[in-house]
């Protein structure tokens, strides 16, 4: 699977879902400054946040910190344009300043788990999503995090049980979390299970050459040929990077279904891309079945 993709659409989403904790926030809890200079700060940081110039609120959030050091809400605001950014140890700094000055902000806690986590410190994540719910937050979506936290912490049950929560919560809303779900389902050998959240994650996002890959091992694994041969191939045609890897694991489904023409077929075009550098045996197996 493609790594990096699937990082970037987590952090996607956790940064969608922060900016979200934002506005739910701030409309109703957040006190204004005491100090006028800093009350002008405020409000010109607000103006660069809602106009999407980030990094010049984050500058005036510090203004409005210099002035008026424990004004807790600044702290916040800011770290959480840093996790939009991925300055994830600066945001986590910022939360730890907001849990210092106002020890039940729950949104801080989810803040800051959402940080960590992005940071791979799993246990701190666990931690603040947990006093989060304790605290009695109200948006769902901190299950995800947590959920992702036992992932990482290789919690696999406990990884499906709130994956499962939280997607009950959000059906059909948010591919990544069916994605996720099913790596836990995998490392628990559930291995129909991870099918069908593979199926849906395919269904909410079908151009996903690796999602597709990884179903068709799934399948392999089964001993499910035709629909393996049929994923590899619909990767094949997004034409993903690192084709060629795709060419030889549909090659090798269509040698356990006896098919050795089409796999010769493929184990050719995996040659083809890669050159010198493939695999010896299927050099020298290509070789004694020239075309």
């Amino acid at each position: 699977m493609n790594q990096r993709l699937i990082r970037y659409m987590a952090i996607l989403i956790l940064c969608v879902l922060s900016a979200g904790s934002v506005s739910a926030q701030a409309s109703s809890d957040e006190p204004k400054p005491s100090n006028l200079l800093a009350s002008r700060d405020y409000a010109q940081a607000e103006a660069a946040e809602n106009a999407g110039d980030f990094e010049e609120a984050i500058r005036l959030y510090g203004l409005v910190i210099d002035r008026e050091p424990d004004f807790w809400a600044a702290y916040y605001r800011r770290g959480v344009l840093h996790s939009i950014l991925e300055s994830y140890d600066l945001a986590v700094d910022d939360y730890s300043r907001v849990i210092q000055l106002q020890p039940d902000f729950t949104a801080a806690y989810d803040g800051r788990a959402i940080a960590n986590e992005q940071l791979n410190n799993h246990n701190d994540a666990l931690d603040d999503a947990n006093k989060a719910i304790e605290l009695g937050i109200e948006d769902d979506y901190v299950y995800f995090t947590r959920a992702m936290a036992h992932l990482g912490l290789s919690n696999f049950e406990q990884a499906i049980d709130d994956f499962t929560y939280w997607i009950d919560l959000n059906p059909k809303t948010y591919a990544i979390a069916y994605f996720y779900r099913s790596r836990a389902y995998y490392a628990v050998s559930n291995l129909h299970s991870m099918i069908s959240d593979l199926d849906i994650f395919i269904e909410l996002q079908p151009a996903s050459p690796f999602v597709l890959t990884d179903r068709a091992y799934i399948h392999r694994l089964l001993g499910d040929y035709d629909h393996a041969i049929e994923d590899y191939s619909a990767a094949i045609a997004l034409e993903p990077e690192g084709i060629e890897r795709v060419y030889f694991e549909r090659g090798q489904t269509y040698a356990l279904q006896g098919d050795y023409t089409h796999m010769l077929e493929d184990l050719r075009a995996y040659a083809d891309i890669v050159g010198d550098q493939a695999d010896p045996m299927v050099l020298d197996l290509l070789k004694n079945h020239p075309e």
